[in-house]
């Protein structure tokens, strides 16, 4: 049996570079004698504190707790160190659990959109629905991306472009009014329950149309929107929302983007 092993085998070994292992010995983790010839050679020992660095290093600790750990280790210090590794294993299961949720959500409501029926005009009840916006005078259509980008980085801890939890954007209602359909006020995301939010959309019931394709077929599928309410003796209550449903983030194909419209409307009489 060897009593030490050069640089190059324990490298090998435990599948590191020896630039790692000069780094370990710098931090003073690692403590290898030198041969005749100068070269570093490692010991049992060495194999044993290596073992404990790479899984301490799993957790993410840093080389100076490290050390600390490997100066005053005992049966009591690594019962300490064990119910940190637990809480921290905890954590990421939670996490872990959140993603695949998170995924789960998100492969639902591309299955839901995609079998939406394109361009039926219906009305429905909405509840009061909580979320968070971005406002400027007005947002072109090429801009909302970037918008909606600016928004999720406020609130980067429970908001994600690529996620479940749907976005859009309000059109500007005095833009509207001179013809213009690609200026928009806000954009926002919908909040999920518990959550901190800026506002609501109120709660009543909205006219909505489903549009599949590229966003320049705005103007025509709001025009039939807003002529279905005047034909039911309803009228808008406020300024036409655009949701994505589908949309760049999901698909490279115009055609498979999926646009809600929707717009809140006077109740009945």
């Amino acid at each position: 049996m060897k009593e030490f092993y050069q640089i190059h085998e324990l490298a090998k070994l435990f599948d590191l570079c020896p630039d790692t292992l000069r780094y370990y010995e710098e931090k003073g983790l690692l403590h290898p004698v030198r041969g005749e010839n100068r070269y570093r050679l490692y010991g049992i020992q060495d194999v044993c504190t290596l073992n404990i660095i790479r899984a301490l290093r799993e957790l993410d600790l840093p080389t100076r707790e490290i050390g600390a750990y490997l100066e005053r280790r005992s049966v009591g210090e690594t019962l300490t160190l064990l119910e940190r590794e637990e809480a921290l294993l905890e954590r990421r299961m939670a996490e872990l659990e959140a993603a695949r949720q998170e995924a789960a959500d998100r492969r639902l409501r591309l299955e839901r959109y995609q079998a939406v029926k394109d361009g039926l005009v219906e009305l429905v009840e909405e509840p009061s629905r909580p979320y968070v916006f971005l406002e400027k005078d007005f947002i072109l259509e090429k801009e909302i991306d970037f918008q909606l980008k600016r928004l999720e980085q406020r609130h980067q801890d429970y908001i994600q472009v690529i996620g479940s939890q749907c976005m859009g954007a309000v059109m500007d209602e005095e833009s509207l009014k001179a013809g213009m359909y690609n200026h928009f006020s806000r954009v926002f995301f919908l909040t999920k329950p518990g959550l901190p939010f800026d506002d609501t959309l109120p709660a009543g019931e909205y006219a909505r149309l489903y549009y599949r394709g590229p966003y320049e077929r705005l103007q025509d599928h709001l025009k039939r929107l807003l002529a279905r309410v005047e034909a039911a003796g309803r009228s808008p209550v406020g300024a036409p929302l655009e949701l994505y449903r589908i949309d760049a983030h999901d698909t490279n194909l115009e055609a498979e983007y999926v646009t809600e419209l929707q717009v809140k409307v006077t109740p009945t009489v």
